[in-house]
Formats: structure tokens, sequence, C-alpha cells
């Protein structure tokens, strides 16, 4: 295949499967990386709070968000750290309410959505791109329309656009960045 052969399939094989996932007992490991994945988000969001909220928002913390996409790192303790996260930190958004509600179910889906594909994609490289865009679209749909268009009356072009570009920035470049630092990381370490 070449040099994109790393896009298409991963270096290593990911043995993932849904059943298996939702079958695997909580432990108390999980819950400690629940909490470390949530302080993260929290204390990364409260640090940048001028630019984490509005219509141009860079939320440099939904990078952590992508981490769900591998078990190895993160899987489902990085997915519900990170909503619990976004729950917090909405509590301190000057758009208290409708950030707590909406930024909820933006949250479940996204992560759900990464926890997923990081299972149908078995790691690969498209699959982490994918789910970076699939994360940035549902974040400005629901913060950018639905939130800032739909409750607060700004226009919906520009608060759409906004948020994608914040996102496109955090989820899918940071974020694949942050995947492949903790690839290698993991690797070394295994070597």
């Amino acid at each position: 295949m070449g040099p994109f052969q790393n896009l298409v399939m991963p270096r290593t094989s990911i043995d993932r499967s849904f059943s298996a996932e939702l079958k695997a007992p909580w432990k108390k490991t999980d819950s400690i990386r629940t909490a470390i994945f949530a302080a993260l988000y929290i204390a990364i969001t409260m640090a940048i709070a001028p630019i984490a909220y509005g219509m141009f928002q860079i939320r440099i913390s939904e990078a952590i968000g992508m981490v769900a996409f591998d078990a190895k790192y993160g899987g489902r303790p990085a997915a519900i750290g990170v909503v619990l996260g976004g729950v917090v930190v909405s509590l301190f958004s000057p758009n208290i309410g409708p950030d707590t509600i909406i930024g909820f179910v933006s949250g479940l889906l996204c992560l759900g959505f990464t926890w997923w594909a990081g299972i149908a994609f078995k790691g690969s490289d498209i699959g982490k791109i994918v789910t970076g865009l699939v994360y940035t679209f549902i974040t400005a749909l629901f913060v950018g329309i639905f939130m800032l268009n739909m409750v607060f009356g700004l226009p919906a072009g520009p608060a759409f656009v906004g948020v994608m570009i914040g996102e496109l920035i955090s989820a899918l470049a940071l974020g694949f960045i942050l995947l492949k630092a903790l690839e290698r990381t993991y690797s070394r370490k295994k070597a």
C-alpha cells in the first residue's frame, strides 16, 4: 500500500467490539480515569475561559474528547469524563442554562460517536479524521445553531462557522495530534 498504509489500516490490529466493550465490567481504574479526564477538561477550559465561550470560540480542551476514540488511552472513561467536565464548565458559562442542556446533549452525541468510531474504524488515521469532522459538525450545529442562533438570536451563518472553525482547530487538529502523540508514546513504552 505504500506511504498511505497507516491512513487506511492501523499499524497494529485493534481487537475491539461493541458488545465486548459494553459488557466489560467497570473497574476502579475506569472511575479514576474518568475523573482525570473530567478534571483535565475542566482545568483547561477554565484556564482559557475568555476564548472558550461565545460565537467565536476555541475550546482547546475539546482535543481531550478525541481520546475516547482509542480504548488504550481513553475509550469509555474519556467519553464519560469529558461529558461530565463539559457539564461542570457549562455552569460557569455566560449562557449557563442553555449551555448546560445543549452542551450536554452535544457532548453525548459527539463522544458517543467518537467512542463508536474508534471501534468501527479500528483505530485508523482516516477514522480519526472522519471522527474529528463529525465531532466538529455536531458541536457547530448544537452550539452554533441550536444555542447561539435559536436561543440567543445570533446570526446562524456566523455562529455556525465561528464554532466550526474553533472545533476544527481543537477537536480535529489538536485531537488528531494528541492521539498520534499518545500512539507514539505508547509504542515507545512497549518497545
